[in-house]
């Protein structure tokens, strides 16, 4: 959501990159309704986050929402592996790879957004910080699901 350095953390060494291992979820109570509306933007969600694939461009957020309820109405940690997608279900898995610099990741979907016109995924601090998206605010992405059912 935001791309102002400031709403980083003052130490990124806090950062240390942990593996995120996917592994089979039930649909979050919350955070996936069929249809909702964000600044008189209906969205529709997607029936399933199998075969998903998309290239466009990454931001983050960081402390603003430190500790705060994301749409999956746990307490969002910038300091963990996650993000915000407009469409896919929550919680999901998904690939992200920086196309600036080769790096990627897997971080598990867990929030609603970015909300700003021309952005696919928005990223956890931590996530941002080792994918090399903190530094310059947003960066080209290519974002997989990732399916642990073995299903295409």
């Amino acid at each position: 959501m935001y791309t102002d350095r400031s709403d980083g953390p003052g130490d990124i060494k806090k950062v240390k990159y942990v593996k995120v291992i996917p592994k089979k979820e039930k649909l979050s109570k919350y955070g996936n309704p069929s249809t909702y509306k964000v600044f008189g933007k209906t969205y529709k969600l997607l029936s399933t986050h199998i075969g998903y694939e998309e290239t466009g461009f990454a931001s983050w957020y960081g402390k603003k929402f430190h500790g705060r309820l994301t749409s999956s109405r746990e307490k969002y940690d910038m300091y963990k592996f996650t993000a915000a997608h407009k469409t896919l279900p929550i919680p999901c898995y998904v690939s992200v790879k920086n196309l600036e610099n080769g790096k990627s990741i897997i971080v598990r979907v867990n929030d609603r957004g970015p909300f700003v016109e021309g952005r696919i995924i928005d990223l956890s601090f931590a996530a941002a910080k080792i994918l090399g998206v903190f530094e310059s605010g947003t960066a080209r992405v290519l974002v997989k699901s990732i399916n642990i059912d073995g299903k295409k």
